[in-house]
């Protein structure tokens, strides 16, 4: 059976027998993470991974319940690099100086190679915009329909991305695939004008998948997506994906982070992935034609053979995922949902934060996208209101006066 392991470091897959023992799948948990079974901390509470929570959490004493899917929490005392999720061939092993044909070195340029790290070195979300899109689419939408976002942030020259708003655009979801209507249009330019003020930029890309179940991490509609706006917004761009795993206890919502490898990116900026209808929706290995021999049936090599079908997993990078708490809140409203988005929510958010400095209250991307739009506020007033926000400095009575006169107040 195959246990799923969930550490700080991301998610990953142990094979043991039916039946295993727990000192059989520390055994074979030491053999994929390298953790020595006297370090690992095992556990089904998911509080093991929280450093306020662990001390409380009970250790998982045998294996009685587990079964084939159960997911298992990890928790150890040192760092350590993930391994691939994907073992190297046999070609790729081979020894430096290991003669090669014609064939082979012609072959060589269309053989599908893993990549060992996201060139992206973690990302860490905002908990509470975290909070409020997991929030909608596990409560408000149920996991019926996909839902996306846009992630707002900075990076640094590592690689560590930091997201500090996330941004719904107009979408059409279905269990399935989700539509955007944002490129181009008045609201976008308008979200990119206060990130730009906050000395922030787009980062990062957020989708949730539909509870239907399926037996892969991501769909080749959906892996296209990654490599196009990988090759639009940059190297560390990245893909954080939210999903619903049922267990034995209930369910659970999970957030996982990915870029697709720089192969990936390259092959789908040339044209090879090639979508059908069922591909687009819930297919979990890519089609590639060379767009140059369109007429090749197998174009690729993968682990050593002649293909035209790739698993999706081999143009995967997991990220490690993190949270913080920034300067910015999600209270507000947020926009272009089914729930209501105007004046009445605007006077509900002032009530409820009178009691602090205004310059707080204001702290939010979503208030500020809703006052970007009002036809009582122009360019410079939200230019005014972003600026104080980004240094924390007070707006000034006037704007409060404006802004709770909009409320009704």
């Amino acid at each position: 059976m195959i246990v799923r392991l969930r550490s700080r470091d991301g998610l990953e897959r142990v094979k043991v027998r039916d039946g295993a023992t727990l000192s059989e799948l520390q055994s074979a948990i030491e053999d994929v993470t390298g953790v020595q079974a006297s370090e690992q901390r095992l556990s089904e509470d998911q509080n093991l991974l929280k450093p306020n929570e662990a001390a409380k959490v009970r250790l998982l004493q045998s294996t009685e319940g587990l079964k084939h899917g159960s997911m298992v929490y990890l928790s150890y005392g040192f760092e350590r690099d993930v391994p691939a999720a994907t073992r190297k061939s046999c070609f790729e092993e081979r020894a430096f100086g290991t003669s090669m044909t014609v064939a082979e070195m012609i072959a060589k340029q269309t053989r599908i190679e893993r990549q060992e790290h996201a060139d992206c070195a973690s990302v860490s979300i905002e908990r509470h915009a975290a909070n409020a899109f997991q929030l909608y689419v596990n409560q408000g939408i149920a996991f019926s329909i996909k839902r996306c976002g846009f992630m707002y942030g900075t990076s640094d020259d590592e690689g560590n991305v930091r997201v500090e708003f996330i941004y719904e655009p107009p979408q059409d979801g279905s269990k399935d695939d989700v539509l955007v209507h944002a490129e181009g249009t008045e609201e976008l330019g308008k979200v990119e004008i206060i990130a730009e003020l906050l000395g922030l930029k787009r980062v990062g890309h957020i989708f949730s998948q539909s509870s239907e179940d399926r037996d892969y991490l991501i769909s080749t509609k959906e892996l296209c997506d990654m490599a196009a706006m990988q090759a639009e917004h940059g190297d560390h761009f990245v893909t954080a994906v939210v999903s619903l795993f049922h267990t034995d206890e209930g369910t659970d919502v999970h957030f996982e982070a990915y870029q697709c490898t720089r192969q990936c990116a390259k092959l789908h900026g040339e044209g090879w992935f090639q979508l059908d209808e069922d591909e687009r929706r819930f297919c979990g290995a890519a089609t590639l034609r060379d767009p140059r021999e369109p007429e090749k049936k197998k174009p690729v090599i993968v682990a050593g053979k002649d293909t035209d079908r790739v698993d999706n997993e081999w143009f995967l990078c997991p990220v490690k995922i993190l949270d913080h708490e920034g300067l910015m809140t999600s209270d507000f409203a947020v926009e272009n949902r089914l729930t209501a988005w105007g004046t009445g929510e605007l006077k509900a958010h002032l009530t409820k934060n009178k009691s602090m400095p205004f310059v707080r209250t204001l702290s939010d991307f979503h208030l500020l996208l809703f006052l970007s739009k009002n036809l009582n506020m122009d360019a410079n007033d939200i230019a005014c209101i972003v600026q104080a926000v980004a240094s924390q400095q007070d707006p000034g009575e006037g704007y409060k006066i404006i802004i709770e006169s909009l409320a009704g107040m």
